[in-house]
């Protein structure tokens, strides 16, 4: 009997993917068609096997801008600007085939969160309230927009808006069942490692191709695509990209689909990696997350990418302050990293431009300056109970009709969500905050300690960012939920852990 279900299911999804792609070849093209047979066997695979599935969507998250724009060719270069094929969603919501039917199948499956329902009581009661807040929007504000404004497909929007707020925050319950044993947490942390180490590499390989010439950069393009990212620039990996010399400008993508997206990678990077190195048991990967480390902070140099140039080198000493138990040597430590970055700073040409860019750029437009000026334009009768409608910022719904482009997180949910949505969804990261903070005071592991104390913060920072909407796109999107559930799960993992054992590599 077993046999034959097996059966049926090969027959089933073999005609399904057969259907699919001749769908996708009919109207979106034949890369499409590749995408379409490959995303059915992926979405059954990733329906019985979730913890491997969702191992994969890490795995493909700091991947996709590349697959998107440099593999699959969703784009053409015309005279006025860029063409988009057919098949440019399917690959922007490819991942999603990893993610939502792993979600399904941890949610019909997996007891171990509804056993410890009750401890978690607070949190599941504050997400409740801020998923009530965007579906009174998305009911009460998009519906009558749409049909006010038949242009615009706002109930479309919308939908994005809630995928934007709502679709990562079950990555809490994701990580508390992948991670289910010690050998489970080396392995996510080291492929999360070894994933930041590959990013980085292929970074600098498109830095490098850029300088010698191999790829043509911004310079020749017409205005304003030589003074702004831009697809036309596309070199190697990832999408948009300025690279101009002349002008002295330069903002990497990496792998990503643009430079700010980028810039987010590596800021998450820094605590992902800092954490691992403290953790780790084997001496091998120890090494290999100290080299993950030196990668980050080379990207963070080359990338041009000036929140991650400020934010990037502060994180890891904040974290090497944090987690430095042997106080004796403190200061001398503190003292040798001061005179190695003076002699960075001032006699490698390279990080005295990027520093002396930063520098400009910062007195010209002062990044306090322009947070006040979106809350004064917010302030302009622009607050309301339920907002203004989901998806009404959201970059990723600016094809579904006008949005307003608003770049302070704060600011961006009360115009999306209003008050309402804004005191549910800050009641949840401070809850979460709360509860992710007890979880690291409760660890008396030292590796397991320092571990989650580099996360916790990283939670911390996130939480209450005033500046850009990192919290609202990938990736950090996808690692603040997914951090937020492993740690919650630590000190689960610290009791299968006896003081006479350690973690087999």
């Amino acid at each position: 009997m077993k046999n034959e279900k097996q059966i049926i299911l090969v027959i089933t999804v073999v005609f399904t993917t057969v259907f699919v792609s001749s769908i996708f070849l009919l109207f979106a093209g034949q890369e499409a068609a590749i995408l379409g047979g490959l995303l059915v066997p992926c979405m059954v695979l990733s329906y019985y096997f979730p913890r491997w599935s969702l191992l994969a969507f890490l795995i493909y998250l700091p991947l996709g801008g590349t697959v998107t724009y440099a593999f699959a060719g969703v784009f053409q270069t015309i005279s006025k600007g860029i063409n988009f094929t057919n098949s440019y969603p399917l690959f922007h919501l490819a991942k999603n085939a990893f993610y939502l039917p792993a979600l399904l199948a941890i949610l019909i499956s997996f007891k171990g969160f509804r056993k410890n329902k009750l401890k978690f009581k607070s949190l599941l009661i504050v997400i409740t309230f801020f998923s009530l807040a965007c579906l009174l929007t998305f009911f009460l504000i998009n519906f009558p927009q749409d049909f006010a404004n038949p242009r615009d497909r706002i109930i479309l929007m919308g939908m994005v808006g809630l995928k934007v707020w709502l679709g990562y925050i079950p990555l809490i319950l994701c990580a508390y069942y992948c991670l289910n044993s010690p050998q489970n947490l080396l392995l996510f942390n080291r492929v999360l490692v070894t994933l930041i180490l590959i990013a980085c590499t292929l970074c600098f390989i498109q830095y490098l191709l850029l300088i010698y010439g191999v790829c043509p950069g911004n310079s020749d393009l017409p205005r304003p695509s030589n003074i702004s990212a831009s697809l036309r620039a596309q070199c190697f990996v990832g999408g948009s990209l300025l690279y101009n010399p002349a002008k002295n400008l330069i903002r990497l993508p990496g792998t990503f689909v643009a430079p700010w997206q980028w810039a987010w990678f590596l800021i998450a990077s820094s605590f992902i990696t800092y954490g691992v190195s403290l953790s780790e048991p084997s001496r091998l990967w120890k090494w290999i997350s100290f080299g993950s480390i030196i990668s980050v902070l080379i990207a963070t140099l080359i990338s041009g990418q000036r929140t991650a140039l400020l934010l990037v080198p502060i994180i890891y000493l904040l974290l090497f302050l944090l987690t430095e138990k042997r106080n004796k040597n403190l200061g001398l430590k503190i003292g040798i990293i001061f005179i190695l970055t003076l002699i960075i700073t001032t006699q490698i040409g390279l990080v005295d431009e990027r520093i002396a860019n930063f520098i400009q750029r910062w007195q010209y437009s002062p990044p306090q300056e322009f947070i006040a000026q979106q809350i004064q334009w917010l302030t302009h009768n622009r607050i309301t109970l339920l907002g203004h409608g989901l998806g009404t910022t959201a970059s990723a719904a600016r094809r579904l009709g006008s949005i307003q482009l608003v770049e302070t997180f704060p600011v961006q949910i009360i115009y999306e969500i209003g008050v309402l949505g804004f005191i549910t969804f800050f009641s949840l990261v401070t809850t979460l905050t709360i509860f992710t903070f007890k979880a690291y005071r409760s660890l008396k592991t030292p590796k397991l300690r320092n571990l989650a104390l580099c996360l916790w913060v990283f939670i911390l920072f996130i939480s209450y960012n005033p500046y850009y909407y990192p919290l609202a796109v990938d990736p950090v999107a996808v690692y603040y939920w997914f951090v937020a559930g492993m740690l919650l799960k630590l000190p689960v993992l610290e009791q299968q852990i006896t003081l006479t054992d350690k973690i087999e590599v």
